[in-house]
């Protein structure tokens, strides 16, 4: 029976694998079949699937996987679900890619702004000093007049005291001494020219203003007349001032651009952000048209099974390719091949029901011998035990006469 076991499981597995090929089959057959009719209803050769089938309103109506129009209707169903999650996934990587666009536009205006603010802070650096030193321009540097002195006289003070630290010669602890001084003391030093630039840079940008605001000149103007701009006298504060408006009109220009591509980079973020997180919409979508896809297989399989019934298969043949004839052979190939496997099941079932029934029958045989070796037994020892109860009633009868002779 073990060995019929053994057998019923192999023909199994061997009925699984082949309904599995199977159900390949006809879901190329379904999907072959579905491209014909499709083709066919474009070229105008055919009809609605319903009319050209031939099915009653009531087998239209009914949701059946066994009904042609249904299984057509519910694979343009899901390809069109399919065509709307795509076209969704799209709508939301043009707004990605829009915004990314937008990202890499004020990424690129901010580093072109930083070039040119560097620019202008080295430009107005130099017009700072050249127009300081210049005494043509007291009617702008009067205001700067102190504190520059201040910090010259501080710079002029920190200079000569690390010359004299550098240059004393005393006993080896006093230089070292001095050592640490002169490096607190070129600290200092260097904070106060660090200053000094500070000051130039920021007089230099109050110059450009106070230009604008003196000259009547536009600052694209190439006129350079003295009396509106009071520089031509000085020929290279009259070029760096040239540069520095061609500069500041970039550098506003480019403010104004980042400023108009922020608030358009927020209302794309927010116009996303309002329809939900885009990762999050996508995978779902995803999701969405890997299940419409199996949907679509699925019934392309259903559609595969259902053109070979008898009720719709004299219809559907005459859609069949040369490449959808050879899949019909092998479909009935298998088909024949699982009735044979099921006979085969069926018959290996019935004989190990046979064997089960066997086995039962010998347990009961072996019980009921069993039994009857029992049996026999106890007769043996009821007549054992009746022979003793009878010469024991034959010795209790002597006893008795015997009392009565004596008596």
């Amino acid at each position: 029976m073990e060995d019929k076991k053994k057998t019923l499981r192999e023909l199994e597995a061997r009925k699984n694998n082949t309904l599995e090929l199977l159900d390949n089959l006809h879901e190329k057959l379904g999907a072959s079949i579905f491209i014909s009719l499709e083709a066919k209803a474009q070229a105008k050769e055919i009809d609605d699937l319903s009319s050209i089938a031939g099915l009653s309103s009531d087998d239209l109506s009914s949701e059946d996987m066994d009904n042609p129009s249904f299984l057509y209707d519910k694979k343009r169903k899901h390809v069109k679900e399919i065509a709307d999650s795509e076209e969704s996934i799209r709508e939301i990587e043009s707004d990605l890619r829009h915004l990314e666009e937008i990202e890499e536009i004020i990424s690129r205006k901010e580093q072109e702004r930083n070039e040119i603010n560097k620019e202008i802070s080295h430009l107005c650096l130099d017009l700072g000093r050249l127009v300081l030193s210049n005494p043509g321009f007291e009617d702008f540097t009067d205001d700067f007049e102190q504190e520059m002195n201040n910090i010259s006289l501080k710079i002029d003070f920190q200079q000569k005291k690390l010359e004299e630290l550098d240059n004393y010669e005393g006993s080896f602890f006093t230089r070292l001494t001095n050592s640490v001084k002169s490096l607190v003391t070129k600290a200092q030093l260097s904070k106060s020219e660090a200053a000094l630039d500070r000051f130039c840079r920021s007089a230099g940008d109050k110059f450009l203003v106070y230009l604008e605001k003196k000259s009547s000149i536009d600052m694209d103007s190439e006129d350079k007349d003295s009396g509106k701009s009071g520089l031509i006298e000085n020929t290279e504060i009259d070029s760096l001032a040239g540069k520095g408006r061609v500069l500041r009109k970039s550098q506003k220009a480019l403010n104004d651009e980042l400023s108009d591509l922020k608030a358009q980079r927020r209302e794309t973020a927010e116009a996303i952000d309002r329809k939900g997180n885009p990762a999050r919409r996508i995978s779902e979508l995803e999701n969405h048209i890997i299940r419409d896809r199996e949907e679509i297989r699925r019934v392309h399989r259903r559609f595969g099974a259902c053109i070979r019934m008898e009720n719709w298969k004299d219809y559907f043949l005459s859609h069949y390719s040369e490449t959808d004839n050879e899949l019909e052979d092998k479909i009935a190939s298998l088909d024949y091949s699982i009735k044979e496997t099921e006979k085969q099941i069926a018959s290996t079932k019935i004989a190990i029901a046979i064997d089960i029934e066997k086995t039962e029958i010998a347990k009961m045989e072996a019980a009921i011998r069993d039994k009857q070796h029992r049996i026999a037994d106890a007769e043996e020892a009821i007549k054992k035990m009746e022979t003793y109860i009878a010469d024991a009633e034959n010795r209790i009868i002597k006893l008795t006469e015997e009392n009565g002779k004596n008596s």
